[in-house]
């Protein structure tokens, strides 16, 4: 198996799973969200734009892994574009978790962000030079 093909075997869970997590986040954010505005949890003035910003945030990974998605191609030829931003998805996606985990450390599940941007990002790094400008 060829280090391009193991870079791309790679990628393919990480874009499956932020496209799922994206669409289920939004899914139970915001009926989360309208549940809570019923109870008077939160004040109905900011009803709208807590749930905007729930549908936001979920349809923004799912943006991600459909992006992923897009670039497997590239990636499989051996794009260095494409291995640049898929680099950089995996590295915000993995940052993103070990934010999340620092901010919470008592939520230990969302090292799993940290998990799949390391498993986007490092193959990608280490085998660099194998993508070239094409």
């Amino acid at each position: 198996m060829s280090r391009r093909a193991i870079t791309t075997f790679c990628a393919i869970p990480t874009a499956l799973f932020l496209l799922c997590i994206g669409i289920l986040h939004s899914t139970v954010n915001v009926s989360g969200m309208r549940r809570a505005i019923e109870r008077g949890d939160i004040p109905p003035r900011l009803g709208g734009s807590f749930i905007a910003n729930a549908a936001f945030s979920g349809v923004a990974m799912s943006m991600l892994g459909l992006l992923l998605l897009l670039l497997l191609p590239g990636l499989r030829g051996g794009s260095r574009q494409a291995s640049r931003v898929a680099t950089a998805i995996g590295i915000f996606v993995g940052v993103g978790g070990a934010a999340g985990y620092l901010w919470a450390p008592t939520q230990p599940q969302v090292l799993i962000f940290l998990l799949f941007g390391a498993l986007l990002a490092a193959p990608l790094w280490i085998w660099r030079r194998e993508f070239s400008n094409a």
